[in-house]
């Protein structure tokens, strides 16, 4: 009796909780379903960018659902999904580029050869932050897409400046808050492009300043980071 029980269980638990399926085979047996559920999609949708990852997006946005992309390459595929739909709007916000480009570099430090470079713990405090500002943006993130409003110049500056401002203050300072000095250490010497980690950040965009400061992090984003990817994701 116990045993079909816990079936049950995992059955309920894999219908529920959406994810990212490595094949269609797999979701099938795990789930006991024949075709993905709305918030659902598989690997190849999301690297192809199909119209099966485009509608899950969409699906999770309208139900607050931040929390079914589980890393930091997921997250990455969301911004850049997000930012071209936007464009496509007209909107001239910014801070979504700026998300995908940090949640790429990111991702490097999960993947060899950079993964040498970074210690167990940077990562994990990379994989928190990434974690932590999109669960936190992503109601921010709703609201505009569903806005029948267009966001330009001036006003698209007030939304970037107030979401970095939230991103700087609030949700990185916490990590930043309980990071030891070791690790916060390393993660000065990437931000800054220091020896070999300079392999991981362009000249003009190396960190200048004392990074546990939240102030001197939101002037960088405003002053350096913006203009640097707004110039490149155009």
């Amino acid at each position: 009796m116990r045993w079909i029980i816990v079936y049950f269980i995992l059955i309920f638990s894999n219908t529920v909780s959406a994810k990212e399926w490595k094949s269609l085979r797999v979701y099938q047996k795990e789930t006991q379903r024949e075709k993905l559920l709305p918030s659902d999609w598989l690997k190849r949708d999301r690297i192809k960018n199909t119209l099966v990852w485009q509608e899950a997006n969409v699906f999770n946005l309208k139900n607050n659902l931040s929390r079914e992309y589980k890393n930091i390459s997921q997250r990455r595929d969301f911004y850049k999904w997000f930012f071209y739909e936007l464009n496509k709007k007209g909107h001239d916000v910014v801070w979504v580029q700026m998300a995908y480009f940090i949640s790429k570099k990111m991702h490097l430090m999960e993947i060899f050869p950079y993964s040498i470079f970074s210690k167990k713990e940077v990562k994990t405090y990379a994989r928190q932050g990434s974690e932590l500002v999109f669960n936190n943006a992503f109601e921010e993130l709703q609201k505009l897409y569903n806005s029948k409003l267009v966001l330009k110049t001036d006003k698209a500056t007030v939304w970037d400046r107030a979401i970095l401002k939230k991103e700087q203050y609030e949700w990185i300072d916490r990590i930043y808050k309980t990071m030891n000095a070791k690790s916060l250490k390393t993660l000065k010497r990437i931000a800054k492009g220091k020896c070999l980690y300079g392999l991981f950040l362009p000249r003009a965009i190396r960190f200048k300043g004392d990074l546990s400061k939240a102030e001197t992090r939101y002037k960088y984003a405003i002053e350096v980071l913006k203009p640097y990817c707004k110039n490149r994701y155009k």
